[in-house]
């Protein structure tokens, strides 16, 4: 009994000594909190006729900034809960806009991540018209898809022109 008393005593000396002369990061992470500023609202869509305009009811974003032990960035996760109405100018009709994703921008292998529910439109009496919910990877530089889980509209219409149709 006393060996095995004496055996974890030295392991925990031992891991002591080594744990302390880790180095810590050169610099703990960035948070950065934003609140109603529009980051996510859309741009508008010319549609024929019409257009559709967004206007942020709330946002709450956080981006958080990872660096290595040099002290540089090595990783940004953007987490943000948007809700949003957009309108037809011509028609006065308004639809929701909720969207809550993660986007991880690897800065060393120059990929991003996103995962969650990006863009979900729903129209009374048509249902879903168009989303992107899942998980992606993609290229950051090129935004060439490495990996798609789940539905992703946005691949297929990045300009959201098919809005046009649905919102009509």
């Amino acid at each position: 009994m006393r060996k095995v008393v004496k055996g974890l005593v030295l392991g925990a000396i031992a891991l002591m000594v080594i744990g302390g002369s880790i180095p810590a990061s050169a610099k703990a992470p960035l948070k950065e909190v934003f609140v109603d500023e529009g980051l996510f609202t859309l741009p508008d869509i010319g549609c024929t006729g019409f257009t559709l305009t967004e206007v942020m009811d709330s946002e709450s974003v956080q981006v958080t900034t990872f660096y290595n032990k040099a002290g540089d960035e090595i990783k940004i996760a953007t987490h943000a809960n948007f809700f949003g109405t957009i309108t037809n100018t011509l028609t006065g009709d308004t639809f929701r806009d909720h969207a809550s994703f993660t986007e991880t921008m690897n800065l060393v292998n120059g990929t991003t991540t996103v995962n969650g529910i990006s863009f979900h439109y729903i129209v009374g009496g048509r249902g879903q018209v168009f989303a992107e919910i899942g998980h992606k990877i993609f290229v950051t530089d090129t935004f060439e898809v490495i990996f798609q889980g789940g539905q992703d509209d946005l691949a297929s219409d990045p300009d959201l022109l098919s809005l046009c149709e649905f919102m009509a």
